[in-house]
């Protein structure tokens, strides 16, 4: 195995790359606690309204009433999506 060694120190400054960083430094981090907490947040209740949706098809007796619950959440899903783009795009007006 073979080893390099750098006479450069890790905290050393060089000119800008094509980024714009000066070599050696982190970029500044895009994410604030806040959008990590929204963000969290967010999967928390996918997850919740997942588990529901998955206890609720998890109950019906045959594989066929399982596809037609799943049709008629599918359903349920896009009628309420419409409903908000709607009142979205009104609001927007």
């Amino acid at each position: 195995m073979t080893s390099r060694t750098s006479t450069r120190s890790p905290g050393a400054t060089m000119a800008p790359g094509p980024s714009g960083i000066p070599g050696g430094e982190w970029p500044q981090c895009p994410y604030t606690d806040e959008l990590l907490i929204r963000a969290r947040r967010e999967r928390a209740r996918r997850e919740l309204t997942l588990g529901s949706i998955r206890a609720s098809l998890e109950e019906q007796p045959s594989a066929t009433s399982t596809r037609a619950a799943a049709r008629r959440w599918v359903a349920d899903v896009l009628a309420l999506a419409e409903h908000v783009t709607t009142d979205k795009t009104e609001t927007a007006r």
